[in-house]
């Protein structure tokens, strides 16, 4: 979400927060008119950020609404339903770099009826497990103009007691290789869409417990008026997510083989009231001082 989320952070179910340099791909589409140039990563990048947020500061709110599967063998099994918002300040830096200030609340959902999910039984296993509610973040990153980005992270900071349980649900301590893909840019019949990529792998401390990895792709679509308009401080936009990870550790899948994949759909608002109803009702009931106030969050990053 991450998103997002990210649209979110390393190994979560939406963002992912680094420092990215390094290369420009071979990724070259066709120019557009105008001051966006979809050959340039600073002009992509900032277009990017209008669509999922807004250059002045004001909090954007995204959210996915999505199905996860368990893939075994190439066969797919039906999981869980899930649905996150990411809620994200982001501000241009000089040099054309991007900094985003962000968290995420994420809850998984009965794959068919929706309802918030206390327990799973996992088909794999036949064992049941305690699903988790998920408050990701807060969180902060600069992103480089770059088509192409890898980073070697650390254990990073223990989390703050209150998103501790969230985090080791999640993903266990240790070092993380991430990576990071901008575009490709398509712009046809008066639409543009501009896809974010990026590929994690954690390697835990305990060199007992299994790598997790994470892949995720998520594609905003705006109106081409609005991305060839350099007056827009922010583009309304749609997106559509697809993610690729090792079972989370709630899971309790131990040495099973297999992963799961996700797609979701969503887009992006500045109002609470236009987030899904489901969606609210649930943040309202365990994080309800979060979303009432989500700058005050966002403020704990100083």
């Amino acid at each position: 979400m991450n998103s997002g989320v990210t649209r979110r952070h390393i190994m979560a179910a939406g963002t992912a927060g680094a420092i990215l340099t390094g290369s420009r791909t071979i990724i070259k589409p066709a120019k557009a008119a105008g001051h966006f140039d979809p050959s340039d990563a600073a002009s992509v990048l900032r277009t990017l950020h209008k669509m999922r947020g807004e250059e002045d500061g004001r909090i954007a709110m995204g959210w996915l609404k999505g199905l996860r599967y368990g893939v075994v063998d190439s066969e797919i099994t039906p999981l869980m339903g899930m649905v996150t918002g990411t809620f994200a300040r982001h501000k241009v830096l000089d040099d054309g770099s991007i900094k985003l200030a962000s968290f995420e609340l994420a809850f998984y959902t009965d794959f068919y009826s929706g309802e918030l999910l206390d327990r799973l039984t996992i088909p794999y296993t036949g064992k049941s497990v305690e699903v988790p509610r998920l408050m990701l973040g807060p969180n902060s990153s600069v992103n480089k103009p770059s088509f192409h980005g890898v980073v070697e992270l650390g254990g990073g900071p223990v989390p703050d007691e209150d998103i501790e349980e969230s985090e080791t649900a999640m993903r266990p301590t240790g070092s993380t290789k991430f990576e990071r893909w901008l575009g490709p840019v398509t712009v046809k019949e008066g639409h543009v869409w501009i896809t974010e990529a990026s590929s994690a792998t954690l390697t835990p401390a305990d060199p007992t417990a299994r790598k997790v990895v994470y892949s995720e792709s998520v594609t905003y679509k705006g109106a081409e008026r609005d991305v060839l308009n350099p007056d827009l401080r922010t583009i309304s936009s749609t997106l559509s997510y697809t993610g690729i990870t090792s079972w989370r550790p709630w899971m309790e899948m131990g040495d099973h083989p297999g992963h799961t994949t996700s797609h979701a759909l969503g887009s992006k608002t500045f109002d609470v009231s236009s987030l899904p109803g489901d969606y609210v009702a649930m943040a309202e009931r365990y994080y309800p001082d979060a979303l009432a106030d989500p700058g005050a969050v966002l403020d704990r990053l100083g």
